[in-house]
């Protein structure tokens, strides 16, 4: 069941990739319109996806769970940066910031989420919820030092994703529930992350010349390191830990993700190498059609 979800969801991702394509060649999107389809992005669908993933019932073992695997979520990040540092080393003509990013950073809003859903409804959202909560905390402040080169600082942390997770929380704890109307719009406008990542990832992988992606080992490597020695370490750890087998499955399914959109839209905006991103990013969806379930069989989630 997990393998057909997961290539179902993979080839879905990829139908609206081909879309993108296709603007970019029609020229419905140039190269303006690509940062502002990229701030859109991360400044208003992302935060309202983090947001109202916790307009759900307070539970006191969800929430028990929840704490668990932002936990985990913590060591995953972690254990990624050092994986990163260690196994790559600068080298003329790779921008070693997005590689760096791309190995510490999975895509799970665009497929972590779907695949979370699929699997196990409900429950599999909230999860995989925490995960992407531990990913803005780290993105929106080592990830930002890494991609603007200025060193850490206070201020990057105040942002629409943050703010978006504070009042989340704050809404479930406090069980404050937005009004239909209102919550079908925010819902409305959280749907459109998956749609609104691909077609801006198809538009610039438009301009990707294959035949040099296929002889660039380096690049190769980048995206073993974040889906096989990242993602396998962890998985590797994770069959051993104690946990309901529904947790397993969510934090396996995070780990194997391949390397987050955000890498694209925030190499654009940081004006960072976007096009060996967009490399970066379209071997690793292309091989995690592999590379994920292999991961949750190490994890032992089961197939």
């Amino acid at each position: 069941m997990i393998l057909s979800t997961v290539l179902g969801k993979i080839i879905s991702i990829f139908i609206i990739m081909i879309v993108g394509i296709l603007c970019w060649r029609s020229g419905i999107i140039d190269d303006a319109s690509k940062e502002k389809f990229s701030r859109l992005s991360t400044q208003i669908v992302s935060p309202m996806v983090i947001f109202m993933s916790f307009q759900i019932d307070y539970d006191r073992k969800l929430l028990i769970h929840m704490g668990i695997l932002f936990g985990m979520a913590v060591v995953f990040f972690l254990m990624a940066i050092a994986v990163g540092r260690i196994f790559l080393r600068e080298k003329a003509g790779y921008d070693i910031a997005v590689e760096r990013f791309a190995v510490t950073y999975a895509n799970f809003g665009y497929m972590g989420l779907p695949l979370a859903e699929a699997l196990l409804g409900n429950t599999g959202v909230i999860y995989m919820a925490v995960f992407i909560a531990v990913y803005n905390l780290f993105v929106w402040s080592h990830g930002i030092m890494l991609l603007d080169g200025k060193g850490f600082q206070v201020k990057k942390l105040i942002n629409p994703s943050m703010a978006a997770l504070v009042l989340g929380l704050l809404c479930l704890i406090f069980q404050i529930k937005i009004p239909e109307s209102p919550a079908f719009a925010m819902n409305s406008i959280a749907a459109m992350n998956t749609p609104l990542a691909m077609i801006l990832s198809g538009a610039i992988v438009a301009q990707i010349h294959f035949g040099k992606i296929f002889r660039d080992g380096r690049l190769f490597w980048v995206v073993l390191l974040r889906q096989i020695v990242s993602a396998g370490i962890f998985c590797g750890i994770l069959r051993f830990i104690p946990i309901e087998a529904s947790m397993k499955v969510i934090a396996a399914v995070a780990a194997a993700c391949p390397v987050a959109s955000m890498t694209i839209t925030l190499s654009i905006i940081y004006h960072r190498d976007s096009y060996y991103a967009t490399e970066i990013f379209t071997v690793s969806t292309l091989l995690c059609i592999v590379t994920l379930p292999l991961c949750l069989f190490i994890a032992g989630a089961g197939l």
